[in-house]
């Protein structure tokens, strides 16, 4: 069976992962704050989800748009959009399912930021269109006014460039905090998972030490009763 991933549904897991806060969850809970999160995001949507298809969701938006900013960096003064793209894989039922595609919610972010470029150069246009009108009809004033739009535009288009540079590294900065928390996790799942397995490994050395002594005692009784004889 293959669950698909919605817009709405990447949201709600977005919101409960904040609100159950699973990467400060304390030493051994860590499980336990998955399960809630599986459990609340199961309950949200009317569908049954495992942990794993929820990882496996979060770590491929984080990986998909890394690699759109990217990209995004590398283009010639324009932001490239971000397009959905849904990729599936199957697991079996007791691993569940992995799919990749976009990060949704920072798709809906930067698909809104090129919205709104759009509509400053549409009134940009207009406003030169206007100008280079009223410059028929008086060549001083419209040399004058033209002059002020130009520093109007050349202030507008600086404050665009601040705002899109302070977004981007907001942006960088929050997906560094969140590779950093899902490796303080991923290092904290594999201790626990060191410590069960030599627990495990302790006690079956202890289990086979015992089953030994009992086979020496059992030799123990039957050759003094032979003795005995």
């Amino acid at each position: 069976m293959v669950f698909r991933f919605s817009t709405e549904q990447d949201c709600e897991m977005m919101r409960d992962l904040i609100r159950l806060k699973q990467f400060a969850a304390e030493r051994g809970t860590t499980l336990d704050v998955w399960d809630n999160v599986a459990k609340s995001l199961s309950t949200a949507l009317k569908v049954e989800l495992k942990v794993k298809q929820i990882r496996d969701r979060l770590n491929l938006l984080k990986t998909r748009f890394k690699t759109n900013e990217q990209r995004s960096k590398g283009a010639s003064g324009v932001e490239e959009s971000l397009h959905a793209v849904n990729i599936q894989s199957h697991y079996s039922d007791v691993d569940g399912l992995k799919e990749a595609d976009l990060a949704q919610c920072a798709k809906d972010i930067v698909a809104e930021s090129n919205r709104r470029r759009a509509d400053r150069e549409a009134e940009l246009s207009d406003s030169d269109v206007s100008d280079e009108g009223s410059c028929v009809s008086a060549t001083d004033s419209s040399t004058s006014r033209g002059s002020r739009a130009s520093k109007r535009t050349n202030a507008f288009l600086a404050e665009v460039k601040r705002q899109e540079k302070r977004y981007k590294e907001q942006m960088d900065m929050k997906v560094r905090e969140l590779e950093q928390k899902q490796k303080q996790f991923d290092d904290r799942l594999a201790f626990e998972r060191e410590q069960a397995q030599a627990k495990l490994q302790f006690d079956m050395e202890v289990q086979a030490n015992n089953r030994n002594v009992i086979l020496e005692c059992a030799k123990i009784f039957s050759a003094a009763l032979v003795n005995k004889d």
